[in-house]
């Protein structure tokens, strides 16, 4: 059961206190696509969460996503390491992506909306993991 709970949870991935983060040793995020950073089956980013992941890249942020989502069905012009038909809660993808990212366990953080895939998986092999309720909304 342990490995079912998160480290942390938040309403969006807005709330997430990312500065705390970084200085306590965590340069690589890891970003679950659906019902995380858009809606689900959303092949666009919404512009709250391009926005999220530019200024994540300059505070110095390693970024990936790690989704289940097969490869046609995901973005075209994500500009960061994206895995496709993760296979989450199997750990190889994780390794993957964080070998892509030159980051260990304790450097990164697994950022998503599902306790069995993204927080399972994630706490198997030692990440810090944030579970988020929902993705951003538009700005009314």
């Amino acid at each position: 059961m342990r490995h079912l709970r998160p480290s942390e949870t938040v309403e969006t991935v807005l709330d997430i206190d990312y500065e705390g983060l970084h200085a306590g040793g965590k340069t690589a995020l890891l970003f679950d696509w659906d019902n995380t950073l858009t809606e689900r089956r959303s092949c666009v980013l919404p512009p709250q969460s391009t926005a999220l992941l530019a200024h994540l890249a300059r505070l110095g942020f390693r970024i990936g996503i790690l989704t289940n989502r097969r490869s046609h069905r995901t973005a075209s012009g994500v500009s960061f390491p994206m895995i496709t038909h993760a296979g989450k809660p199997r750990s190889r993808s994780y390794r993957r992506l964080l070998a892509q990212l030159d980051a260990t366990g304790s450097e990164a953080v697994m950022i998503g909306d599902r306790r069995l895939t993204d927080v399972l998986g994630a706490n198997r092999i030692g990440v810090y993991t944030i579970l988020v309720r929902r993705p951003p909304r538009e700005a009314a």
